[in-house]
């Protein structure tokens, strides 16, 4: 029987060589990577603002403090870097906008905000408070004064003419007619702004003739003077009633509003989703001014239409943000505006 002789298996040395080297380059790489990883720790991001309002500044700011690298998003197609945990950003359009913020080139976290438009620097409801003297003298000039917070233009009418007289917060007429004249200021250009008052004009004043007779002579001697002074008559003369200044009218008083706290005055709204309060709640507050200008999630629509709005939810459960601004009317207490962002929760179809 023939005898099979066997080899031994044998792998060449550069073979070896090579497979070691790949292992410890393996290894090599491995480690570098296991110690420069770091791994996304949870952080959130805040944001800062007196008002989150269209051209006004917001600061957002996260708490990845470990991090050294920041890249912000800010959701309007602007994007910034920096080497600390913050950034200041404006935005110039109204809506939701999602901010996020890359940590070390790796690590990403977001943020939604809801931005109003901004408001109108004029108040809709602004009255004038000027200054109405209560009578004034043909030929002698009368001064009337603008005390109206918030004013930028005027136009005084004082009577006389149709056209525009004077254009300044403080300024004088000079009467030519006599008579019961309508004096009109328009505050910033809106005619819905203007104010009015009434002044009588006086004749212009002048001196009465001497009364003194002259002195009688004759009968041996000079005779003293005799003045006759007139019974005054039981009604007053026509010169008189010309110069009788007619009396104040009564302003009626202005409507006041009372103060309802931002926590109080969003709980009953709540209340209107829940159906248990109406726009009509809400008078006392507003003045009764159902047309009030709400601002919500940067449209702009009426109080009612708004109370409408927050009825058709008919559950506040659904609600997962509301954040209410008032704007008041420092003279009246009023509420004038409001500024309103409101969210629904995740999985209801809403009408905002």
């Amino acid at each position: 029987m023939q005898n099979k002789k066997i080899q031994s298996a044998y792998l060449d040395e550069k073979v070896i060589f090579t497979m070691i080297i790949t292992a410890l380059l393996g290894l090599i790489v491995t480690g570098f990577q296991y110690k420069n990883y770091e791994s996304c720790i949870d952080f959130n991001i805040r944001a800062k603002a007196n008002h989150f309002r269209t051209d006004e500044p917001i600061r957002f700011e996260t708490d990845a403090i470990y991090a050294k690298d920041f890249s912000w998003d800010f959701g309007d197609n602007e994007q910034t870097e920096t080497n600390i945990n913050s950034a200041v950003h404006s935005f110039n359009q109204p809506g939701e906008y999602t901010v996020s913020v890359t940590v070390n080139g790796s690590c990403t976290e977001y943020k939604t905000v809801y931005i109003a438009k901004a408001q109108k620097l004029d108040n809709p409801l602004l009255i004038p408070q000027f200054v109405c003297p209560q009578s004034a003298e043909v030929g002698k000039p009368v001064t009337f004064q603008d005390t109206t917070a918030g004013a930028r233009s005027w136009e005084w009418r004082f009577g006389e003419t149709a056209s525009i007289d004077a254009t300044s917060s403080t300024a004088s007429y000079t009467y030519k007619t006599p008579g019961l004249k309508t004096i009109s200021l328009v505050l910033n250009g809106d005619p819905k702004q203007m104010g009015v008052c009434k002044v009588y004009v006086n004749e212009k004043n002048v001196p009465p003739p001497s009364n003194r007779l002259p002195p009688r002579t004759g009968g041996g001697g000079r005779q003293p003077s005799l003045v006759i002074v007139p019974a005054k008559p039981g009604t007053p003369t026509l010169e008189e009633q010309q110069n009788e200044v007619p009396p104040a009218v009564k302003e009626a008083p202005k409507p006041q509003g009372i103060t309802i706290s931002k926590k109080d005055f969003e709980t009953k709204l709540r209340g209107v989703v829940n159906n248990l309060f109406t726009a009509q709640d809400f008078s006392q507050y507003i003045c009764s001014n159902m047309n009030l200008p709400v601002s919500l999630n940067g449209q702009e629509i009426t109080f009612t239409q708004f109370c409408n709005k927050l009825a058709s939810i008919s559950n506040d459960k659904k609600i997962k943000q509301l954040n209410v601004q008032q704007i008041k009317n420092g003279e009246t207490n009023c509420i004038i505006g409001l500024n309103v962002n409101l969210k629904l929760k995740q999985g209801f179809l809403g009408i905002f």
